[in-house]
């Protein structure tokens, strides 16, 4: 079994966390704003009601 899978990680949460270790660990003139913004995930989460209609999508977090 893979130390990720041990850790009680998935493996889309176990690729974030090395992306952010890798980009924390870029020298002071590699980490631009451009580099450091490609971390920032947002995803909205819409509930769905009887016969079709949707609520309004709601960011997971704030």
């Amino acid at each position: 079994m893979s130390a990720w899978r041990k850790a009680g990680l998935t493996y889309n949460s176990y690729l974030a966390v090395a992306a952010r270790t890798v980009r924390a660990a870029l020298k002071k003139e590699l980490q631009n704003t451009a580099v450091l913004n490609r971390s920032v995930t947002e995803a909205k989460v819409i509930d769905y009601a009887s016969k079709g209609s949707a609520a309004e999508a709601v960011p997971l977090k704030k």
